[in-house]
């Protein structure tokens, strides 16, 4: 399995002619797959988002461009689930994977450079996903939520518990 081109940026690498990446998320937990799908989508420099199921892999037009990103939810059954990755990357052709796991000892296949491919564990949290998307993707990071203006300072609020 080999997620690098080389010759390229990193940038023209994974960006399409629009200059947004096209993403693949696959995944035997629909609504893990849905909440993915969704996560990407918003993301800024990410076009398209394609859920696709294990089984449609075969049934894929082969001359479709190859997508920017794959995500693979690794299933239980970890030996279906690398020859699941095998032929998902050999029809896919993906320029970078994330491999999301239940496993949190899972580790990457010797030879899958981190600047290509990285793994975390399925309960990681959404800004953590997001960061090793945008790493992979060599996308600049979110900029921080700034407060409306006219909200409510800090220091006037209550906690919590003063409302009960």
């Amino acid at each position: 399995m080999s997620w690098t081109n080389r010759g390229a940026p990193p940038s023209a690498q994974v960006l399409e002619c629009g200059g947004e990446a096209h993403a693949v998320v696959i995944d035997d937990m629909p609504m893990y797959r849905h909440g993915i799908t969704r996560l990407l989508g918003e993301m800024p420099g990410i076009g398209r988002v394609e859920p696709v199921e294990t089984e449609a892999l075969a049934a894929r037009n082969l001359r479709l461009p190859a997508p920017a990103l794959l995500v693979f939810g690794m299933p239980p059954d970890l030996a279906d689930g690398w020859n699941q990755l095998r032929v998902a990357s050999l029809v896919l052709r993906p320029r970078r994977l994330l491999l999301i796991s239940d496993n949190m000892w899972l580790r990457l296949p010797p030879g899958l450079d981190a600047r290509f491919a990285r793994t975390l564990c399925r309960s990681a949290s959404l800004a953590t996903i997001e960061r090793d998307v945008r790493a992979l993707l060599d996308l600049p990071l979110a900029a921080p939520a700034r407060p409306e203006p006219d909200a409510m300072p800090t220091g006037f609020r209550r906690p919590f518990h003063a409302f009960a």
